[in-house]
């Protein structure tokens, strides 16, 4: 079954949340297009090719995530200075 455009953005905006949060329910959890795209259903070419807005917007929130999702910020060791 194929997905319309509006289905395919909705999977993925669905999918970066889980990835963002650390609840993934299809994919390893790692915070990379390719595993979104694992997350969402779809074929990574959709977001490197067709939604590259949708990429862009993952990985500025992954940046600001420091690539570590939401339910793992705790266990990041703090930074010695």
């Amino acid at each position: 079954m194929t997905m319309t455009d509006d289905e395919e953005r909705a999977a993925i905006r669905a999918a970066m949340e889980r990835l963002l949060s650390g609840a993934p329910t299809n994919s390893t959890g790692a915070l990379t297009v390719l595993q979104l795209a694992a997350e969402a259903g779809v074929k990574r070419w959709v977001l490197t090719h067709k939604h590259t807005d949708l990429r862009e917007e993952f990985q500025s929130k992954r940046t600001q995530a420091n690539g570590v999702p939401a339910a793992y910020q705790h266990l990041k060791p703090a930074s010695s200075t």
